[in-house]
């Protein structure tokens, strides 16, 4: 029969953990085979040897570690278990490792303190997995604030469980701000169209619901401050060690800078088509012109052959027919002359060349008569009469007359259409030497335009209510009104027509 002493010693030696005895001296009374092995001596070397001189005599840094300061003796001095795993044992070759130990205090038969018993273990390994973990956690941590994207934890009921600096900083909001609240509530509440966003709906709550992985590029979150951005997202569950959804992780990024450079390479490649289409139409009506040109000038030639021979019987008879002629062709050799300064400003518009402003002396009582003249056949078809009211008297001006020309000619020809038979088109002038500017009012007596037409224009959203009208014209004035460094306002009430007022300097600065 095994005895009790016996027993007892089969444990001490079968156990795992070191297990030291110490008298009241800290001598060595037992040592098990674990703790003999742990500190690389035999019991022969350990047994009535002081403890604390052998493996608990310097600190981690290799500083000495005085004996009053043993936390291992105390328990057989203050008779209290003293435990702690931040001691360094020291073998017999002179390395050490860390460990947790627990010191006892044995007291005898009467009460009285007899010594303490050490257990200890190398945490060796622990420690350095600990370090890992504190590594891992690091490195993970160091990653997440690195990261340009936004990242969320969300648990099961989507309350944020963690946020890194880039989710924060696209948010708006405050780490303290957003942890432990629910994410649907603060930035993802509400539709772009401004209607509720309801919960139920949320795929990126669906993650965690359904388990699968939800992402998209249309969602609208939003900021602290109330605006909103276009987001790229992606939702991913996160499950815990037995597979159970625990929440989810929320990957995102504002996609506004890509969604605006995405629309600007869409339109670069609409103009691209627009001015390869443009080129082909220019050089088509380039060609298109000469005949008209080279047939006027002919047409020219043959008339005057015509009315001489015809006039030499009844020159009266004649004189206002050939006038009508005359003029006529001069009408279409000019505009056509004027047709093709367009075209090659498409061409030179296509190649990327923008023609400069090119300011000289100009009349303005010239020029408005040029336009009339230009427009004669249509108002007179519509019985509008197109008035010159005080051009004559005024001074010569510094302009670019082709760009200023066009816009006379697109305010007049828009006019025309607008104004009943018997009405008119009236451009007046007047100069205001003081100030250095002159003022030009287009006035008609159509029917005026509504408030949200008026409005629109000399902006790119100018629209027309002109049949085959593209709303351009008003644009075309508005940029040669700018080149000259002027500005121009409209006055209109429908029933009782349109007024535009224009103002330019007399003299332009130099270009610098």
């Amino acid at each position: 029969m095994i005895t009790e002493h016996t027993l007892n010693t089969l444990i001490l030696n079968a156990a795992g953990e070191g297990i030291l005895g110490l008298d009241l001296e800290g001598k060595h009374t037992f040592v098990n085979p674990a703790a003999a092995k742990m500190l690389g001596f035999t019991d022969n070397e350990l047994l009535g040897q002081p403890s604390h001189t052998l493996w608990h005599h310097t600190h981690a840094d290799g500083s000495p570690y005085p004996a009053t300061s043993c936390p291992i003796y105390d328990a057989y001095k203050d008779g209290r278990i003293h435990h702690g795993d931040t001691e360094i044992f020291w073998r017999k070759n002179g390395t050490s490792f860390p460990a947790e130990y627990t010191s006892t205090p044995i007291k005898d038969e009467l009460g009285n303190l007899a010594g303490a018993v050490v257990t200890f273990r190398d945490i060796s390994e622990r420690r350095e997995a600990a370090h890992t973990i504190k590594e891992l956690r690091r490195q993970n941590e160091y990653i997440l604030n690195s990261a340009g994207e936004g990242i969320l934890g969300l648990d099961l009921e989507g309350r944020h469980t963690f946020v890194n600096p880039a989710a924060t900083s696209m948010l708006g909001y405050e780490v303290d701000e957003l942890l432990g609240r629910p994410s649907h509530s603060l930035w993802h509440h509400t539709k772009e169209d401004g209607s509720r966003y309801p919960d139920e709906q949320c795929p990126i709550y669906g993650a965690y619901k359904d388990g699968l992985v939800h992402m998209g590029a249309d969602e609208i979150f939003w900021r602290k401050d109330g605006s909103h951005f276009s987001a790229q997202y992606c939702s991913t569950p996160l499950r815990d060690e037995l597979g159970k959804l625990k929440g989810a992780v929320v990957t995102f990024q504002d996609m506004t800078e890509q969604k605006r450079i995405a629309a600007q390479l869409l339109e670069a490649v609409k103009l691209a088509e627009v001015s390869r289409v443009l080129g082909n139409i220019g050089h088509d009506i380039k060609n298109m012109l000469m005949p008209v040109l080279t047939g006027t000038s002919l047409l020219e030639d043959e008339l005057k052959d015509v009315f001489a021979a015809v006039m030499k019987d009844d020159a009266k008879a004649w004189t206002h027919s050939k006038a009508t002629c005359t003029e006529l062709t001069e009408m279409i050799t000019n505009n056509a002359r004027r047709i093709q300064d367009r075209v090659r400003e498409i061409a030179d518009a296509v190649k990327g060349v923008t023609s400069e402003s090119n300011f000289t002396l100009c009349t303005l009582h010239d020029l408005v008569k040029g336009v009339f003249k230009s427009l004669q056949i249509s108002a007179k078809e519509k019985g509008v009469t197109l008035y010159a009211k005080g051009l004559d008297t005024l001074p010569i001006i510094q302009a670019d007359e082709r760009r200023l020309f066009a816009a006379l000619y697109n305010l007049t020809g828009n006019a025309i259409p607008e104004v009943p038979s018997g009405g008119s088109v009236t451009i007046s002038g007047q100069a205001h030497l003081e100030t250095g500017l002159l003022e030009l009012v287009v006035a008609d007596t159509g029917k005026g335009m509504p408030s949200d037409i008026r409005d629109r224009l000399f902006t790119q959203n100018a629209i027309s209510t002109k049949i085959g009208g593209t709303g351009l014209g008003t644009k075309i004035v508005k940029d040669a009104i700018d080149v000259h460094h002027g500005q121009i306002k409209v006055e209109s009430e429908e029933g009782k027509g349109t007024t535009f007022y224009i103002t330019l300097p007399l003299t332009q600065k130099p270009q610098s």
